[in-house]
């Protein structure tokens, strides 16, 4: 048996939530909300898309788009921040 995790989308139209399964991410069989999920489950989200709604009949998607939003400095692997920086 494929392990993956279900992220619950509201149709567009409707609002009735369907299951797009997704390969990205962890695979425990976790469910998330669309809010709620996170970023590498929701590379994969569109696996099986589009999706129909089973209350209303509208075909959907996920619309995905991602935005670098800076780079920032970060302290080098195993170091320890104190007052007067890394040890």
């Amino acid at each position: 048996m494929g392990m993956y995790d279900t992220i619950y989308v509201p149709c567009p139209k409707c609002g009735e939530k369907e299951g797009f399964q997704t390969k990205g991410g962890e695979c425990l069989l976790r469910e998330y909300d669309l809010d709620k999920a996170p970023s590498d489950a929701l590379s994969d989200v569109n696996r099986h898309a589009p999706c129909q709604c089973q209350k209303c009949g509208t075909w959907f998607m996920v619309d995905i788009r991602v935005a670098v939003t800076g780079v920032v400095a970060v302290d080098p692997p195993g170091a320890v921040n104190v007052p007067n920086g890394p040890i």
